[in-house]
């Protein structure tokens, strides 16, 4: 092998590496963006008990590390249920904005996460 096509196969390599490093960032970024909310609203609503979240996210975020689709769609599943259903005392607007935030950020389709129906059957 010459040194041009060396250098060519360096090259290759290296972007391939850098896409890859940027591809598991990416999907990261979604739960450190919902973590980085519920910090806020722990600050803001600090009688509500926000530590069963923030251990939810970190359980999607070391399964996301992992590429464990499985446990990602399992425990957003049970995230946006204990969003729906307020668990653990959290305020009832933190907990809509909080929700309506995920929505918006998780791939919930790429993952196949069930996301519950507000009540009363709503969309």
């Amino acid at each position: 092998m010459n040194r041009k096509s060396m250098s060519l196969a360096v090259i290759s390599a290296c972007a391939v590496l850098l896409c890859s490093a940027s591809l598991a960032l990416a999907q990261a970024n979604w739960v450190d963006e919902i973590a980085n909310s519920v910090s806020f609203y722990k600050s803001n609503y600090p009688t509500s008990n926000w530590q069963p979240y923030q251990e939810k996210l970190t359980l999607v975020k070391d399964a996301l590390a992992r590429g464990d689709q499985r446990t990602v769609r399992t425990e957003m599943g049970k995230w946006f249920k204990m969003l729906r259903n307020r668990e653990h005392g959290i305020n009832d607007i933190a907990a809509d904005e909080l929700l309506n935030f995920s929505l918006m950020v998780t791939p919930v389709q790429e993952y196949g996460i069930s996301v519950p129906p507000p009540p009363g059957g709503g969309f």
